[in-house]
């Protein structure tokens, strides 16, 4: 019964969204107005930082994309922090209209394999204390809150730091 409904979802989502595929640079100006759309004023990305973001030679950019468009899109850097290399969720945005497809999860999961393909430890990120959606999302998911970052995003705005071990397991 439980594979027939995720046999459903995933149908639904793929007649619904061509496909997934690596960043160009002519999707710039849709995941600027994607991130407005999906982010308040001090969490959203200029244009200018998202083109950094999407262009770092560190940076992995999956977007999914529909007849009409861009729908959702993921960014993830390769980082060493400690001499041990891990992936950096910069963000994920997926179109409000299209939550609920799985088209998050999908970004997220292939941002992970993109992880365990070079042996990374584990994947790190930030997300707004206050931003419920996000934190269910990441801990349904198996992400684990570390800590949390006074201020990170300004004055007032603190983050929780989440990580999620990736490391193959021996034995």
């Amino acid at each position: 019964m439980l594979e027939e409904q995720i046999i459903v979802a995933v149908d639904k989502m793929t007649r619904k969204t061509r496909g997934f595929r690596s960043y160009r640079p002519t999707d710039l100006d849709a995941m600027v107005e994607l991130d407005a759309m999906c982010f308040e004023a001090p969490f959203r990305f200029s244009r200018e930082a998202m083109r950094r973001f999407v262009e770092a030679e560190n940076a992995w950019v999956l977007v999914a994309a529909d007849r009409k468009g861009l729908v959702g899109f993921c960014i993830v850097h390769r980082e060493k922090t400690n001499g041990t290399e891990i992936g950096y969720v910069v963000t994920i945005d997926v179109d409000e209209r299209r939550q609920g497809e799985g088209i998050g999860k999908k970004l997220l999961g292939d941002a992970e394999m993109w992880v365990r393909s070079w042996k990374g430890a584990g994947m790190l990120l930030h997300t707004f204390t206050q931003n419920e959606r996000a934190v269910q999302f990441y801990e349904n998911r198996d992400y684990r809150r570390l800590d949390v970052q006074r201020e990170f995003y300004g004055a007032g705005l603190d983050a929780a730091i989440y990580w999620k071990d990736l490391a193959m397991r021996r034995g």
